[in-house]
């Protein structure tokens, strides 16, 4: 898990629109802890989504490139709750500029972008064939736990 967090720089975001129709797209993003934060422009179609309903779904996916069955592409996948903040704390601003360069969040931060913070309430890991694990995050370590999600076989009749 730790890896894919590491190796992916941008997360695919799935929103609904005014619609209740369902939106794609992606962003860069950054996480602490039990958190995922994006900074997206007023401009993209998921910023008024977000504003509208909070509720987002996130994949962070291996590279396809990386991958030797891409039916069974590793891939992260978080259901959560958005909110844009006002008062972004640094640590967050920082992790961006560590990650994303200091010289493009300058760029960026003259521009239209906002940050929005997403409470996970939910997570899947997926590490291939038969390889599923929910997450959890455990406050007592600080960390994700993952536990084997077993999918019952069908019978042959």
């Amino acid at each position: 898990m730790k890896e894919l967090l590491n190796t992916q720089k941008t997360a695919f975001i799935a929103s609904i629109n005014e619609d209740n129709m369902p939106q794609a797209s992606y962003a860069p993003y950054i996480i602490i802890k039990d958190k995922i934060y994006i900074y997206i422009s007023k401009v993209a179609e998921h910023y008024k989504n977000l504003e509208n309903n909070k509720n987002v779904s996130l994949m962070i996916i291996e590279d396809e490139t990386n991958s030797k069955v891409l039916f069974a592409r590793k891939r992260l996948t978080f259901k959560g709750e958005a909110l844009k903040l006002k008062d972004v704390p640094i640590e967050v601003k920082q992790k961006f500029e560590d990650i994303h360069t200091k010289n493009m969040m300058e760029v960026l931060y003259k521009m239209d972008f906002d940050f929005f913070e997403i409470q996970i309430i939910e997570g899947r890991l997926v590490e291939g064939f038969g390889k599923a694990y929910e997450l959890v995050y455990n406050l007592d370590i600080n960390d994700w736990k993952q536990k084997h999600i077993v999918i019952d076989k069908p019978h042959n009749k």
